[in-house]
C-alpha cells in the first residue's frame, strides 16, 4: 500500500512537470529557435534515445496526442532523421508488432504525416513477392518487375540493387537449385539430412556456431532455401548475397528441428533453449560474444552498449558515433561511401571505422596500415592529425641545409591542403611551408621563378 501510495505520488508529480512544461516551455521553444535549430536539437535527443526506448514510449506518446499534434510530431521527427533509415526501421517494428498493428487512423501519425497503419498499409503495394513467385515468373514477367523496382523511389538504394540482382540472376539459381536436386546418387532427402547436421565455433568443447559468431541456430537463406550459420558463412559459397532480413526460418542445432525464426527454440524437448544472448527480431541477428544493440536510425545492429551509452548516432552523418566525437566534423551521410583503402562498403561493415578530423571515414585497421606510409587524408588531403611535432622536425632540418646558390633566390607558388590558402615558398625540391598556417602539406601549382623578396 505505501509502495501504491508512492507510485501514485511520482506519476501526479511527474504529469504536473509535463504539463507545464507543454504550459510554459514548447512556446518559448517555437519562439525562439528556427525551424533548422528545432530540428537539430530534436536529433541530438532521439540520438542518444535506443530502440527499446523509442518502441516503448511511441505508442503511449501518440495515443495522449490529438492527431494534429501527432502529424506535427511526427513531421518534426522525419525532418530531423531525414537522413537516416528512421522510417524504414518505424515500418518494419511497427509491421512485425502485434500490439501496434490494432492501432486505429485516429491513433497513430505517421513519418509522412498521414496514419501510421495507413503508412504502413502502403508499403505492402511495394515489390514484396517471395522467392518461389520469383522462380515461376516468365522471362516478361521478371522484366516487368525490375522495372517496377527500378521505379520504386521507396526503396533504399543499396535495397534496390539487391533486389534487381537476385531477379536478373534468379532464372539461373532456379536452374542450379534442379540440378543439384537431380544430381546422380544424391537425393534430396539426402542433401537435407547434411545441411540439418549442427556446425561447432569449438568442436572440442561442442560449441555451436560458426568461425564468424557463436550461436544455436542455423539460418534458412530466403534466397536458396539452404541452411547457414550466418550469413557470411554464406556469401563465402554462394554467388548472391543473403537478405538476412528476409529469413523466415532457422534450425535448433540442439534437436535439428527447422521452425519459425526466433530468440528461442520451440520444440518441447529443448525447453526454450536460447538460439543466443542477444536477438533482434528485425535483422535476423544472433550474437552470444558482444554487447550488440539496434540502432533505430541505422536500421542495423551495431557493436556497443547502446546509443546514449557509450554511442550516439549524427543525424547528418547518418552514423553511430562514440560519445567521445560528439564535436567530430560533419559530412552528410558521410559513411554511406567505401573505404578509401579497401573499398568495402562502410556503412554495413562489421569491421570497426575510425573517424578523420577532415570528416571522411576509413576502417580503423586500413587507417593503422595506411598512416604508416602516409600522413593525409587519401580523399582530400588534409593531414591526419596533429603534425607539429614533425613540421618542427622539418623546420629543423631546411634550417640546417643551404641551397646551391643558384636555387637561393627563386621561389614558387604552393596551395596548402590544410588551410586551402595560397603563398610563396623559397625554392626546395621536396619541402614547401605554407606562410599561412606552418603546415609542410603542400602542393606546387606553380614552378620556380626568381625573386630576391621571396619569403614565407
Amino acid at each position: 500500500t505505501k509502495l501504491q501510495g508512492m507510485c501514485k505520488s511520482i506519476r501526479v508529480t511527474l504529469d504536473q512537470h509535463v504539463f507545464r512544461e507543454e504550459l510554459e516551455l514548447w512556446p518559448l521553444f517555437d519562439k525562439h529557435f528556427s525551424v533548422d535549430d528545432q530540428d537539430k536539437l530534436v536529433g541530438q535527443i532521439i540520438g542518444t534515445t535506443g530502440a527499446e526506448v523509442l518502441q516503448s514510449m511511441l505508442p503511449w506518446v501518440t495515443s495522449a496526442l490529438t492527431q494534429e499534434e501527432q502529424n506535427k510530431m511526427m513531421d518534426t521527427w522525419k525532418n530531423a532523421t531525414k537522413n537516416t533509415m528512421f522510417s524504414e526501421w518505424l515500418n518494419e517494428w511497427w509491421d512485425r508488432n502485434p500490439a501496434s498493428q490494432q492501432c486505429s487512423a485516429s491513433e497513430i501519425g505517421s513519418a509522412q504525416g498521414h496514419d501510421m497503419c495507413e503508412s504502413i498499409d502502403l508499403t505492402d503495394q511495394t515489390f514484396k513477392p517471395g522467392w518461389k513467385d520469383i522462380f515461376r515468373m516468365n522471362q516478361n514477367e521478371l522484366e516487368s518487375e525490375i522495372r517496377k523496382v527500378s521505379r520504386d523511389s521507396s526503396l533504399d538504394p543499396r535495397r534496390k540493387a539487391y533486389l534487381i540482382q537476385n531477379l536478373m540472376t534468379s532464372r539461373w539459381i532456379a536452374a542450379q537449385q534442379k540440378s543439384s536436386h537431380g544430381g546422380a546418387g544424391e537425393s534430396s532427402s539426402g542433401n537435407d539430412l547434411l545441411r540439418c547436421s549442427p556446425s561447432y565455433r569449438d568442436s572440442g568443447k561442442k560449441i555451436f556456431g560458426c568461425e564468424h559468431y557463436k550461436r544455436n541456430c542455423k539460418l534458412r537463406a530466403a534466397c536458396c532455401g539452404k541452411l547457414f550459420a550466418c550469413r557470411f558463412c554464406h556469401d563465402k559459397v554462394s554467388d548472391h548475397s543473403m537478405d538476412r532480413k528476409a529469413t523466415s526460418e532457422m534450425m535448433c542445432m540442439q534437436c535439428c528441428k527447422i521452425q519459425p525464426v526466433g530468440p528461442v527454440c520451440t520444440t518441447p524437448s529443448c525447453n526454450e533453449l536460447p538460439m543466443s544472448k542477444y536477438y533482434c527480431g528485425i535483422c535476423k541477428f544472433f550474437d552470444d560474444e558482444r554487447s550488440v544493440y539496434h540502432c533505430p536510425f541505422c536500421n542495423l545492429c551495431r557493436v556497443g552498449k547502446g546509443l546514449g551509452s557509450d554511442f550516439f548516432h549524427c543525424m547528418t552523418c547518418n552514423c553511430c558515433l562514440s560519445v567521445k566525437l560528439v564535436d567530430h566534423k560533419c559530412r552528410e551521410k558521410g559513411l554511406e561511401t567505401n573505404c578509401p583503402i579497401c573499398c568495402d562498403f562502410l556503412f554495413t561493415s562489421s569491421a570497426s571505422v575510425r573517424a578523420l578530423p577532415c570528416g571522411h571515414f576509413m576502417h580503423s585497421a586500413c587507417f593503422q596500415a595506411y598512416t604508416c606510409s602516409s600522413y593525409v587524408c587519401p580523399i582530400c588531403s588534409k593531414s591526419l592529425g596533429d603534425m607539429a611535432v614533425y613540421f618542427g622536425m622539418l623546420d629543423a632540418l631546411l634550417a640546417s641545409e643551404q641551397l646551391p646558390e643558384e636555387y637561393r633566390d627563386r621561389c614558387q607558388d604552393i596551395l596548402c591542403n590544410d588551410c586551402g590558402r595560397k603563398g610563396i615558398a623559397c625554392f626546395h625540391w621536396l619541402y614547401h611551408k605554407c606562410g599561412s598556417c606552418g603546415s609542410y602539406n603542400t602542393r606546387l601549382i606553380k614552378m620556380a621563378s626568381t625573386d630576391s623578396n621571396c619569403s614565407t
